[in-house]
């Protein structure tokens, strides 16, 4: 925590001098998200599903960088609004854009409600300084969702993938307590099949043959559920 005197010198610099390392990883995480929002304009919807990945992996290399070296205030709050950005618009507009012809009103009921649980779930970890996490993260929710998009290639993309989106909504806000990743075997386990499954994708092997994006899926799935299958220790 930083001590008022700093506070006020941060507010009194000009923005430029304000950016440190770890800001420079986190306005990438901001400009993959936005990118993504501009492919599913374009109907890129794949493309801007592996970009919230990259946008993922971002947000996991500013973490690490920002262990490592200073990080302020401003840091902290550009990356709430990038989390915004890359993990609740961005997931968003991709589940409207691709299942919005199956009940409209529905879905954009559902979108609306994720971007709102992940906004909220955002602003409590801002005010809420806990050694857990309370509430699914939005960087796990946001990439369990595009990938349930990307993985499902049935009729029933739209169902599953609505009942998902709620399920995620609903432990964003929730109180269930999640470990706060410090395992560097499994950081380094996550960051490799990131990367894979990014690599994957543009070699050609998209949707569910990229065999990379079930682990991803499966692995990003078993946190989900760890607090409540008493295995949350394994991530820690």
């Amino acid at each position: 925590m930083m001590n008022s005197s700093s506070s006020s010198s941060e507010h009194e610099t000009g923005i430029i001098r304000l950016i440190r390392l770890p800001d420079l990883v986190t306005i990438l995480n901001i400009l993959f998200g936005f990118t993504a929002i501009l492919l599913v304009l374009n109907g890129y919807v794949y493309d801007a599903i592996i970009l919230i990945l990259a946008a993922a992996l971002a947000d996991g290399v500013d973490g690490a960088v920002a262990r490592r070296f200073e990080s302020g205030v401003f840091g902290e709050h550009l990356d709430s609004f990038a989390d915004i950005i890359s993990f609740g618009v961005a997931p968003a507009v991709i589940y409207y854009a691709m299942t919005s012809d199956y009940n409209h009103a529905l879905v954009c009921a559902v979108s609306a409600a994720y971007l709102i649980c992940g906004t909220l779930r955002l602003v409590r970890f801002g005010i809420i300084d806990l050694p857990v996490f309370r509430g699914l993260p939005i960087t796990a929710a946001g990439t369990f969702a595009v990938l349930s998009l990307y993985l499902v290639d049935s009729q029933y993309l739209a169902i599953a993938t609505t009942c998902i989106f709620a399920m995620l909504s609903v432990l964003m806000i929730s109180s269930v307590q999640y470990p706060k990743v410090r395992s560097m075997g499994i950081l380094m386990l996550l960051a490799a099949v990131f990367i894979f499954t990014i690599a994957a994708h543009y070699a050609g092997f998209s949707g569910s043959c990229n065999w990379f994006a079930w682990v991803l899926f499966v692995l990003v799935g078993i946190y989900m559920i760890s607090p409540f299958i008493g295995c949350s220790s394994i991530f820690e």
